[in-house]
């Protein structure tokens, strides 16, 4: 399976699992405003009895800091839905068949090893890596284990350049690449 089919795959899982937590989301939000209004008229009708001018005050107080919290924990709740759901692209990153582990490694190999390069990767994968550096025909030296959750890295023959392809790094940095757009579905 290539890698976009992949990541086509997981988006489109993803995109499921966020709808789907976007509507607990919403109820949780719902059930918060209700708090949080129950909590400010309730402050209201107490600050009314004791002096309109000091009730005005305190509610002005109160909105704001109720608003400032639901603020506050709407974005702790989108930053949790965000790394969920990169979490669960991990997820099936660490469940990915061998054959489609074989053809990403495959294709990673083939488009940055050259000749003489060191390549590093998971302990559990190491067999794999070797047949398609075999299979490859490339002369690269298998250099040892990393900890990861799968992919390779390559070493220049003098140790001064590292191409880290793992998959964690790959996802890091879709993360980074894609995180505003992962927003903007999620949230609008």
């Amino acid at each position: 399976m290539p890698l976009e089919a992949l990541l086509e795959e997981i988006t489109r899982k993803g995109e499921e699992t966020v709808r789907k937590i976007r509507e607990e989301t919403e109820k949780e939000i719902e059930r918060i405003k209700e708090e949080a209004k129950e909590k400010a008229e309730e402050i209201l009708k107490k600050a009314r009895e004791e002096a309109e001018k000091e009730a005005e005050a305190l509610r002005k107080q109160e909105i704001s800091s109720v608003n400032l919290e639901m603020k506050r924990l709407m974005l702790n709740k989108q930053k949790e839905l965000v790394e969920e759901v990169f979490n669960l692209l991990r997820q099936r990153i660490k469940e990915m068949d061998e054959e489609t582990k074989r053809k990403l490694i495959k294709m990673l190999l083939s488009k940055n090893a050259t000749p003489g390069m060191k390549v590093f990767s998971r302990k559990e994968d190491e067999e794999l890596v070797k047949g398609v550096v075999e299979e490859l025909k490339i002369d690269l030296e298998y250099a040892g284990n990393v900890e990861c959750l799968g992919g390779i890295i390559l070493e220049d023959p003098s140790g001064d350049v590292r191409i880290n392809l793992t998959f964690d790094e790959l996802v890091d940095e879709l993360y980074e690449q894609k995180l505003s757009e992962v927003s903007k579905i999620l949230f609008g």
